[in-house]
């Protein structure tokens, strides 16, 4: 039940509701003349106070009366329209996406995932199609559709040779011998290799690029961990001694 309470300093009049003065444990502040008092204890009105309510909800902001660092402002009767405490506003809730906006980030999500795999695959198309052989009609048909080929892939890490003589016959004949390996588990291309010549210091004198047609490779790729004997013969005219020379070899894809 509210009370009448007056301001001692002023005589301003003042109703405070039960739940205010729980709130502020008794204490308001006039609002003409800004003096703090003891509402009960300059109650207008007999009606008593009734007791807090410890169940009741703890109010946004409780002070102290020793402290009146900022006590609440009572209101007049003559400005009933205006509350004893201010109350901050209440911040707004934040709004779910609505569903079609849900169903669109879905939908996007999708197509970018989409998207880059089918660029990986466009990247990785050869390799995809040597480990995965069941993939290649559909691999094959795709490139086809977008102007490219499946070609075996080229995967210079799964190169090893295994073994090479380089061989003077006479005559600035030489035989160069190799064997070849593909270590991985699928098909790869068919390497070139490259033929250094160095002299006794090991100082390269000349290179030869020797692509697959000059190795006498039959086929374009080497299948899975397979090995290839290869031999070709090569005339030189390094003005130099054959037992004073050395070489290198190196596989690559140009």
């Amino acid at each position: 039940m509210s009370i009448i309470t007056q301001c001692p300093q002023c005589g301003t009049q003042f109703r405070a509701s039960p739940q205010q003065l729980r709130a502020s444990e008794g204490w308001v502040r006039c609002g003409q003349c800004e003096q703090v008092f003891d509402a009960s204890a300059h109650a207008v009105s007999q009606r008593a106070v009734p007791p807090p309510d410890p169940d009741a909800l703890a109010p946004l902001r409780a002070e102290s009366p020793a402290s009146h660092d900022e006590p609440f402002k009572s209101e007049t009767l003559e400005h009933p329209s205006h509350t004893l405490f201010s109350e901050p506003a209440a911040e707004p809730a934040p709004v779910p996406p609505s569903g079609w906006r849900r169903h669109l980030w879905s939908i996007a999500a999708v197509m970018l995932a989409l998207l880059l795999g089918a660029q990986w695959i466009a990247h990785e198309r050869n390799l995809v199609a040597a480990r995965a052989p069941a993939l290649k009609p559909v691999l094959s048909a795709l490139c086809e559709a977008a102007g490219c080929a499946i070609t075996p892939p080229q995967t210079p890490e799964f190169l090893q040779i295994e073994s090479s003589a380089y061989d003077p016959l006479g005559e600035g004949i030489y035989r160069l011998s190799l064997t070849l390996r593909n270590t991985a588990n699928w098909p790869i291309a068919f390497p070139a290799i490259e033929l250094t010549v160095t002299d006794a210091s090991e100082r390269p004198l000349v290179r030869r690029i020797l692509p697959p047609i000059d190795l006498g490779a039959r086929v374009d790729q080497m299948d899975a961990r397979s090995a290839h004997e290869l031999k070709v013969y090569l005339l030189s005219t390094l003005p130099i001694e054959p037992g004073l020379s050395g070489y290198r070899l190196t596989a690559f894809y140009p």
